[in-house]
């Protein structure tokens, strides 16, 4: 009975901390594949103007539609960039991938976790939602804690944020370009990139509350919980009428 304690106890940490990598990650690819966001961003910089002779919305499509492929180290085939900028597209779309790998691993671990739990849980429909829900609010919590950290800090020093991105993430001299001459800062300027992460932020914050009102009220309707007893020890939940 105490190592099964144990192993509950592991496991919900484990996919406590899993659910605001899998917030963040479906908000990140929402977001970063959404043409009509692009669509606006263009209008509020003026990059149409700016670009008047392109066609900026098939260059977006192009470039989107490069970083969904499957990852490979070819360029894109576009005139629009130079070599220096294709370059940097790649490891763009290298960096895009192994984020959508990140996505798509946890919300599995998390699934594969889900269902150990269930069994060791015996099957039993009540505490698993129990269980469930408890995971789910402090998972939420835990989101919305990282999505306020963030959005303080790309507030008070995007700029710090993005020099720091991407010197972890790039090649330094590989994600400097000059407008002048060079159409990648043009069409994606860095303004745009700060609202792409308040976007993301925003949507994460909404989605992690529904989850937060959707698990407690699963808590209070089926269980009549008391809110002031919300965190209570996840491994001390005793399974009624069956033996360990």
């Amino acid at each position: 009975m105490k190592y099964k304690r144990i192993f509950i106890l592991i496991i919900s940490v484990l996919m406590i901390l899993i659910i605001p990598i899998i917030i963040f990650g479906f908000n990140f690819n929402s977001v970063t594949f959404n043409e009509d966001f692009y669509k606006r961003e263009f209008l509020k910089y003026n990059i149409y103007n700016n670009l008047k002779n392109y066609d900026i919305e098939t260059i977006n499509d192009d470039v989107l539609s490069y970083l969904k492929s499957e990852k490979n180290n070819k360029l894109i085939k576009n005139d629009f960039f130079n070599e220096r900028e294709k370059l940097h597209l790649l490891d763009v779309k290298n960096l895009v991938q192994k984020a959508f790998m990140t996505y798509s691993s946890s919300l599995f671990l998390f699934l594969l976790l889900f269902i150990l739990l269930i069994i060791l849980l015996n099957f039993n429909f009540k505490i698993i939602i129990k269980k469930l829900s408890i995971i789910l609010s402090i998972g939420s919590l835990l989101t919305l804690l990282n999505s306020f950290i963030f959005f303080i800090l790309s507030n008070i020093n995007f700029d710090f944020l993005f020099n720091i991105f991407h010197k972890t993430f790039f090649s330094v001299g590989t994600y400097l370009f000059n407008p002048a001459f060079e159409n990648i800062v043009v069409l994606y300027p860095k303004d745009l990139f700060l609202d792409f992460l308040i976007k993301m932020i925003s949507n994460t914050i909404l989605l992690s509350i529904i989850i937060l009102f959707f698990s407690l009220a699963l808590l209070f309707i089926f269980f009549k919980s008391n809110p002031k007893t919300f965190f209570v020890n996840l491994s001390t939940i005793k399974i009624k009428n069956r033996k360990v």
